[in-house]
């Protein structure tokens, strides 16, 4: 990896002073700013100011020297739409170009060929993309003048832009995580790598070499915040490991999570307890399996540790319950309880014909594979994903469900408009000075990715989450930008 991150064509050197103080002025000049305390002078070429239009993307494509290929085609597809999102989200402009010039400098290089028949291929999404993007549209009927309304995040699997293999998590995070690969944009304390480090030890003691151990996969997510600032999370997937590196949940074969619980804190070890007792409740074949573990790069005592179980069989609504309340166990938490009463909801509306009266199991609508690219079969989009989120130094299980309605939605434009109805019940609307009125959602979710209609077939959507957080309940939405769809070519 180290060869690929000198490489000054898919990561540009930075020269930059780090500047955080940014003078405000016609977005042109702002988005300059940004360049020159990222990546120096020399980034911005002969291209005058006044030359410059358009959004911040379009700016930067105009500013910012040409990439090889493979990372342009990626620009296009991960960074064109992830700027459409800012856009929605009100974040400011230099955060904007600050986030954007960092994707084009420090993560387009990680994001694989532009052949999808190149390599492996990712199992980050069904159809072999290697990123996913979310927002969250907070649970507030009416955001402050200037508030951002989006929480925005996206993960991606690194792999080599001319071969497609895979790199390690350790040598991914810590190049993140350094003077260089940071630009000064990602944020990462004293012991944020100490669970991950621990992770992987834990998880394969002998490897030793450069390349990730065989059969296991690693993502690194980013989560963008409104002062311009980036935090990491690291996920580790071993489902498709030999069965002696495999994460188990109720079973001491493979690697037992409480073996690794013990050794990240140890106070992680009672909340996983309701955890593990639910899983040992359920029989064979319907029993979850683990299907990944994932962590922030934080401080250990503030640190949370989330099990990802996947459900093959079972999707009616009682299984979902079952699975959001661990059988009924977490069901008097006021969270809990709060988040269920709206999960029935955001069923009932994304699921019309599997309802939670009718308790039944949802039926699969069919995508063809020659139009969506979806060749990927081990990617799990059939049946019902959960996380229990555990924190450090408290004893409570946080659940949330991932519906997968990609597989058992009509289309996007369905999706879309079942998430504006459930809104609608909460008297969330589109920002001021964004969408509103009838449609907003769709036409939010359409202006980030335009590459085909939203009622063509299901495809961009990829989950629709629901949560019960610390703070409260909340919905999440995710996205695919359909990299080698059909309607691209």
């Amino acid at each position: 990896m180290q060869n690929l991150v000198q490489n000054k064509n898919y990561f540009p050197q930075s020269a930059g002073g780090m500047v955080d103080t940014i003078v405000d002025g016609p977005v042109p000049e702002v988005v300059k700013q940004v360049v020159v305390a990222l990546l120096g002078e020399k980034a911005l070429g002969d291209v005058k100011s006044e030359g410059l239009s358009g959004s911040v993307f379009d700016i930067l494509t105009q500013l910012l020297p040409p990439l090889p290929s493979r990372a342009a085609f990626w620009w296009t597809r991960l960074g064109k739409p992830f700027a459409s999102m800012l856009e929605t989200g009100v974040f400011p402009v230099a955060v904007q170009a600050r986030f954007l010039t960092f994707i084009y400098a420090r993560v387009l290089g990680f994001m694989g060929p532009d052949d999808k028949a190149v390599g492996p291929g990712s199992v980050m999404t069904s159809e072999g993309g290697p990123v996913e993007l979310s927002w969250v549209i907070p649970n507030r009927a009416k955001p402050a003048a200037g508030d951002v309304t989006r929480q925005l995040r996206f993960c991606i699997e690194p792999r080599d832009p001319e071969t497609g293999l895979f790199y390690k998590g350790a040598s991914v995070l810590e190049y993140f995580t350094g003077l260089e690969g940071s630009l000064g944009v990602v944020s990462c304390p004293d012991l944020g790598l100490d669970w991950p480090k621990k992770t992987e030890n834990y998880l394969f003691p002998d490897d030793k070499g450069s390349e990730p151990p065989f059969g296991s996969r690693f993502f690194v997510g980013f989560d963008f915040y409104p002062s311009g600032t980036i935090s990491l999370k690291a996920y580790y997937v071993t489902l498709f490991c030999p069965p002696t590196n495999q994460i188990q949940v109720a079973s001491d074969t493979g690697k037992p999570l409480d073996k690794l619980l013990a050794q990240l804190h140890p106070t992680l070890s009672q909340p996983f307890e309701a955890v593990k007792q639910y899983i040992e409740g359920i029989e064979a074949p319907r029993r979850p399996h683990a299907a990944i573990t994932a962590m922030d790069c934080v401080q250990p005592d503030v640190n949370r540790l989330k099990i990802y179980l996947h459900r093959h069989e079972g999707t009616s609504w009682s299984e979902a319950r079952a699975g959001f309340t661990l059988n009924g166990a977490l069901e008097t938490r006021p969270n809990v309880a709060a988040g269920l009463e709206k999960l029935e909801s955001l069923w009932n509306l994304l699921f019309p014909t599997a309802t939670s009266a009718q308790n039944i199991d949802i039926p699969e609508v069919a995508v063809p594979v020659a139009v969506s690219g979806d060749d990927r079969p081990a990617h799990p989009s059939v049946g019902l994903l959960f996380y229990y989120e555990m924190y450090s130094n408290d004893n409570i299980v946080y659940p949330k469900i991932y519906l997968p309605v990609r597989t058992y939605c009509e289309s996007d434009l369905t999706i879309c408009d079942a998430v504006e109805k459930f809104y609608n019940t909460i008297g969330v609307e589109g920002p001021a000075g964004g969408e509103r009125g009838e449609g907003w959602v769709a036409r939010e979710v359409a202006k980030s990715y335009a590459h085909r209609k939203l009622d063509a077939r299901c495809g961009i959507i990829t989950y629709v989450t629901l949560g019960a957080k610390k703070g409260g309940w909340e919905v999440t939405m995710y996205f695919t930008p359909e990299p080698w769809a059909a309607e691209r070519k």
